[in-house]
């Protein structure tokens, strides 16, 4: 969500179990689309001025729209052996099947409701999804304002609830904004609030096993993380203005080895400043392709406002990146 002041970073290891394996996509997913409607969806090229980048490259920026009228809104954004999971800030999943062969193109697109154990569908107070996280082929949703995590069952209802007393304390619209893979198992959660000087919980099944302090300077919001295939953390970081525009950093993080992520490995990959055509990021994800290329995927949030868009953007991190197309006709389906 938009929200100006100070960012703040919070890191909860949640130790959860999931199921592992090759990916056969997440379990429940299925039948979490079953009453799915389908969505015609069309992508457009867009230019984005990025100037400040490092070991980062951009192949892509894509304004995506559809004819649903929950099309839009995406909080959290899962790239997946060419198939695109997001969730909305109003509670719904949106799947597509996608390929770059020539520009972005999306196929098979859809959006359902998200519905919770007793399978009801979500209002905005309950259904605010912020992330979501595939972890071997199981998927976990964080929200916030009523701050818990939540796991896809095989039923395609959200259940397995996790709620912790760290997160009683997190203020209604500045909770949980990032949810990554732990390369131990279980998850990490991220929240945005203030403060340079932030606490990293580590959480087991009950008590708080371990607490530092993890230094995040600057003003820029943590709206999204995960973990890439590299075993490194990734984090988008966003201010938004409806006067300037956006602007983003995209930092990576290592892991230590007793688990936690290291703050003085902070490395800052992009900064994209004002008038540069981003808008609202809140959604990062990291796969590598079957051609061994590392990709990292951002969507934005417009909510639902005609002033902002959704756009999807695409980097490739390391010396070896190719070029995709990103002008001409954008793709439909």
């Amino acid at each position: 969500m938009i929200r100006n002041g100070t960012g703040h970073l919070l890191f909860v290891a949640l130790v959860l179990s999931s199921a592992t394996g090759a990916h056969a996509g997440p379990v429940g997913w299925r039948a979490a689309m079953s009453e799915a409607a389908p969505v015609r969806t069309r992508a457009v090229p867009v230019e984005i001025k990025a100037e400040r980048l490092h070991g980062i490259a951009l192949k892509g920026a894509w304004a995506l729209s559809g004819d649903h009228t929950q099309f839009g809104g995406f909080s959290g954004l899962e790239v997946s052996e060419e198939r695109l999971f997001a969730v909305t800030d109003f509670g719904w999943w949106f799947g597509a099947e996608m390929g770059l062969d020539d520009g972005l193109i999306l196929r098979n697109a859809r959006v359902a409701p998200m519905r919770g154990p007793m399978g009801l569908p979500y209002s905005k107070a309950g259904g605010d999804a912020e992330d979501l996280v595939l972890s071997g082929d199981v998927l976990s949703v964080a929200f916030e304002r009523d701050h818990r995590v939540m796991r896809l069952g095989t039923d395609g209802r959200l259940g397995a609830v996790i709620r912790v007393r760290a997160f009683e304390r997190l203020r209604s619209n500045l909770g949980l904004e990032g949810l990554a893979a732990h390369p131990g198992g279980g998850l990490l959660a991220l929240t945005e609030a203030s403060g340079d000087y932030l606490p990293v919980f580590r959480l087991g099944p009950g008590d708080v096993r371990d607490q530092i302090s993890f230094h995040v300077p600057g003003r820029h919001q943590i709206t999204g993380a995960d973990l890439g295939p590299d075993g490194q953390l990734y984090v988008v970081r966003r201010k938004y203005s409806l006067i300037k525009g956006g602007s983003m950093q995209i930092v990576r993080y290592s892991i230590g080895d007793d688990g936690w992520p290291l703050a003085e490995s902070a490395e800052r990959l992009a900064f994209i400043g004002w008038y540069s055509g981003i808008d609202n990021m809140e959604g990062i994800s990291v796969e590598r392709g079957a051609d061994g290329v590392l990709r990292l995927w951002l969507i934005s949030d417009d909510n639902f406002s005609p002033l902002q868009r959704t756009l999807l953007v695409l980097f490739e991190i390391g010396a070896a990146a190719r070029p995709v197309a990103a002008t001409g006709q954008g793709g439909s389906g």
